[in-house]
């Protein structure tokens, strides 16, 4: 049974959950970190499930530098939870057959939990809470996800009853800015990082990062669409936090390409006023930075990190 002290802090979650309404991608990292608060996990992961593979549509702790990975979903423990809509449990990964081991081992994890997260009757995603070392597991540490799931699932329902794309809109767009979200943006970046590793090609991120423009949400389109001014076709824009942006530079063969379209960008923001904030003061507000790839990173995450100012 779970104590009391804990179901008073799920549901002060599951408040906040509902409060965070259309914005599903939020509603899914609370609710993550959230879980992993209650149960001491050293990671999350909400996995939603798209045609035959599902992906990392929250991550964090241990699992967040797997964001935006996409996996096959058969042979893996996820997918049995999708197909049974009924949690399980791996006590250590090495020793347990139903189980993904060589992605186990990407990610870092020994054990876990999953929960299936189900939606008008069928189960659209899971939430996994994940473990460093192999462990035994609490009697309630699989209700406290499952009951922290079946909120985000709920939300989620209300989103496919507007219609069917509303809820891949939803967990991939940043409904402030207008642009992609993080979780849409490191999909996108794993996938290319893939693609010019095979091809043993180049790849450019690049970091915009407005101190306290946050705070001013009807300016986060408005700075978005400035961004988007210097992209060229093929690159992506994404708010990655609050004050901050990211950019998937497609055609970015070597660094002078990068510096150069990163300068306009950087001129592009700061060039025109905005409503609340100064030119001199957005002009001292905006930093940006970039990376290459493979010369300074050789994952999403890594050049994300290798970027920021």
């Amino acid at each position: 049974m779970i104590p009391n002290q804990k179901l008073l802090a799920i549901i002060d979650a599951q408040v906040q959950l509902v409060g965070l309404g259309n914005d599903l991608s939020a509603v899914m990292d609370a609710a993550s970190s959230k879980a992993v608060e209650l149960t001491g996990a050293d990671g999350a992961v909400v996995e939603l499930l798209e045609d035959d593979a599902i992906v990392y549509r929250s991550a964090s702790g241990i699992a967040e530098a797997q964001l935006g990975l996409r996996m096959p979903v058969a042979n893996s423990l996820s997918g049995r939870v999708l197909t049974s809509r009924s949690a399980a449990l791996c006590s250590d990964s090495e020793t347990d057959d139903r189980v993904n081991r060589d992605a186990c081992r990407k990610v870092g994890l020994r054990a876990m939990v999953i929960v299936p997260l189900i939606a008008g009757g069928e189960a659209v995603a899971v939430m996994k809470l994940v473990w460093k070392a192999p462990r035994e597991f609490n009697e309630y540490e699989a209700e406290i996800a499952q009951l922290l799931a079946n909120m985000t699932a709920m939300l989620m329902q209300r989103a496919t009853q507007e219609g069917p794309n509303v809820l891949k809109q939803r967990l991939t767009l940043d409904e402030a800015s207008g642009t992609a979200n993080r979780s849409f943006f490191y999909e996108q970046l794993q996938a290319k990082v893939a693609a010019a590793q095979t091809g043993h090609g180049h790849l450019g991120v690049a970091v915009v990062r407005i101190n306290g423009i946050a705070a001013l949400p009807e300016a986060l389109a408005d700075i978005s669409r400035r961004i988007e001014r210097e992209c060229r076709p093929g690159d992506l824009v994404a708010r990655l936090g609050h004050d901050e942006f990211g950019v998937i530079l497609n055609m970015a063969s070597r660094r002078s390409i990068v510096t150069s379209q990163l300068h306009r960008i950087s001129l592009s923001v700061t060039g025109e006023s905005l409503p609340g904030i100064s030119d001199a003061a957005l002009r001292q507000a905006c930093h940006t930075g970039s990376s290459l790839y493979p010369e300074d990173a050789h994952t999403a995450i890594e050049l994300v990190q290798a970027a920021r100012p």
